[in-house]
């Protein structure tokens, strides 16, 4: 095995389940959502690639806010009904978690990059308007939509023919790939006992590099081994109370 290595960016441990993660590739931020087991209110953190803590903690007070986005050091919030799919609702906060801009009368449509589409509340349709997140001033003219989160790659499933060093792995399932620049990344369950264990195989295009157990003991397969930015993937643990990230 050709020598190579992989580094561990940080592992961050959580008091509650992860609801859900967003990223901002441009500030290299990542902000976090739990909730609250006895209020079911979010709980927000964030923290950069290299696992530097800017937000912890950060409580919100009502139960319809969940997380949408981050951009710009700027964490954006929607507002979600109980008794119909959306209700009015959109809160930008700093990267310190104070509140830069609420708007009550509006709903949010879409999130794309540098510019957030909402609705006012008296349309069901149509009537679209866009809020600059940087700037908090809307625009009149959309710009060219792209997908804020269109850095961030999945690994997707694999049903080919398997190199010859993968072919002895006793893999379960199908695994999963993507690329790290000139580098392949595989990864994949194995089968400890009654138990699992996901690993990361690194290869160029004929060699196997570095082999990596990036969780074990779990009790069933995961459905999405991690997500990558670049050279980094992040992934979460099994029980969703940890996140762990790795240079690849």
């Amino acid at each position: 095995m050709t020598k190579y290595t992989t580094f561990k960016a940080f592992e961050k441990n959580f008091p509650y389940q992860i609801w859900k993660i967003v990223a901002d590739a441009a500030s290299r931020q990542i902000a976090v959502e739990l909730r609250d087991n006895e209020t079911t209110c979010a709980v927000l953190y964030v923290f950069d690639f290299e696992g530097k803590e800017m937000l912890v903690n950060k409580q919100i007070d009502e139960k319809e806010w969940t997380l949408e986005a981050i951009q710009h050091h700027t964490i954006i919030l929607k507002r979600v009904g109980d008794t119909k799919p959306v209700k009015e609702g959109i809160l930008f906060l700093d990267i310190a978690g104070t509140p830069r801009r609420l708007w009550q009368e509006y709903t949010w449509v879409d999130t794309y990059h540098g510019v957030i589409k909402m609705r006012h509340r008296n349309f069901q349709s149509g009537f679209e308007e866009y809020i600059d997140i940087e700037t908090l001033k809307k625009t009149s003219e959309a710009r060219r939509m792209q997908d804020y989160s269109s850095a961030i790659k999945m690994p997707v499933p694999y049903s080919g023919p398997l190199p010859s060093y993968l072919l002895h792995s006793a893999i379960q399932d199908l695994p999963w790939i993507s690329r790290s620049a000139d580098r392949i990344l595989w990864s994949y369950h194995i089968k400890e006992n009654d138990h699992y264990r996901l690993n990361l195989a690194i290869a160029d295009t004929s060699n196997l590099l570095w082999t990596q157990s990036l969780l074990s003991d779990m009790p069933k397969m995961i459905p999405q081994p991690y997500f990558q930015i670049e050279n980094q993937i992040f992934l979460m643990s099994y029980n969703k109370r940890k996140i762990v990230s790795y240079l690849v």
